[in-house]
């Protein structure tokens, strides 16, 4: 799947409201690392049903900052994904969303293993315009 130029913009939108928006909440945010790994025969259906529930997170949930997807290049069946969550209580609130349950029960058969990984932000930046450049936005840990 390739990123256009509208979903980087949304991420480096994501990226200039974070420090507010965690400063706001005096909640830190919350970043984790979900390693995949997918059935090879199931892996497009799969694919298509995270893009789905990747959009609709980010467009319809405040709390949903970031989410990114990429397959391992040697391993296309090893997927990553980077969540950003402007607080735990967001997260929280992004597993009883509709759309994330509808992913949840409807890849559960195509997913090998899920590890989850926390991690401590360091810095996330992001160009304001995607790959049309802009300004860099960027928030600290």
């Amino acid at each position: 799947m390739m990123i256009g130029a509208g979903v980087l913009a949304l991420a480096a939108a994501a990226v200039s409201g974070f420090g507010a928006r965690a400063q706001a909440a005096a909640e830190p945010p919350m970043v984790r690392i979900a390693e995949l790994e997918i059935d090879p025969a199931q892996l497009d259906a799969y694919k298509a049903i995270l893009a789905e529930e990747q959009e609709a997170s980010v467009r319809l949930e405040p709390g949903v900052l970031m989410l990114h997807s990429v397959a391992i290049a040697d391993a296309p069946t090893h997927i990553r994904l980077l969540e950003v969550y402007a607080s735990r209580a967001a997260y929280e609130a992004h597993l009883k969303a509709p759309h994330f349950i509808k992913y949840k029960t409807s890849t559960e058969t195509m997913v090998k293993s899920l590890r989850l990984v926390e991690t401590k932000p360091i810095l996330l930046c992001a160009k304001s315009k995607g790959r049309a450049g802009g300004a860099v936005t960027c928030f600290a840990g």
